[in-house]
């Protein structure tokens, strides 16, 4: 006859289980301390970023003034050399040679120069159109000015309103030659 005690256990399948779970709670820690190091880690990597984003942020409040200050300086280089650029160019001779050609009859209101180019804008009324005529002639035949251009012409309460472009051309020698006496 066989008998079968229900009083005992299977320690042997018990044991296995146990072990198991000590395994698995062993490696679960494992990888709970690999987490922890790994966040440490990075929080750590983090304050190290924020100190050098705060270390560049107040290097750059530092070099703000500097920067301001070259740009400043741009701005006055530049403007010295206009200034230095209209230096060169002779004012009372081109305004002696400008009135040399207006005839009578013509009032100019506006005269605008570039230096660069050495184009030169006239606006101004003339008292009939034969004097605006004479004026744009007279610009033609004189060697201080090139392909003067009538660009508009209104009547506006009984005169001529216009507006003339020429290039100025100005004669380097005379300058010279002043400069020597």
């Amino acid at each position: 006859m066989i008998t079968i005690s229900f009083a005992t256990r299977n320690y042997r399948l018990i044991r296995r289980i146990h072990g198991g779970l000590i395994t698995a709670c062993v490696l679960l820690c494992i990888v709970l301390a690999g987490m922890l190091w790994a966040t440490v880690s990075r929080r750590a990597d983090i304050a190290a970023m924020a100190r050098l984003v705060k270390d560049a942020e107040t290097a750059d409040e530092q070099l703000q003034p500097v920067l301001k200050e070259r740009e400043q300086l741009v701005k006055d280089l530049t403007a010295m050399s206009g200034l230095l650029e209209s230096r060169r160019l002779s004012w009372t001779r081109l305004l002696t040679r400008l009135e040399a050609v207006v005839p009578v009859g013509v009032a100019l209101t506006r005269l605008e120069f570039n230096a660069k180019d050495l184009s030169l804008t006239l606006e101004g009324m003339a008292q009939s159109p034969e004097a605006l005529r004479t004026l744009v002639v007279g610009m033609e035949r004189s060697a201080a000015f090139k392909d003067p251009f009538l660009k508009h012409q209104s009547l506006e309460k009984g005169n001529i309103s216009f507006n003339v472009i020429a290039v100025y051309h100005e004669d380097k020698s005379v300058g010279v030659a002043a400069g020597k006496r």
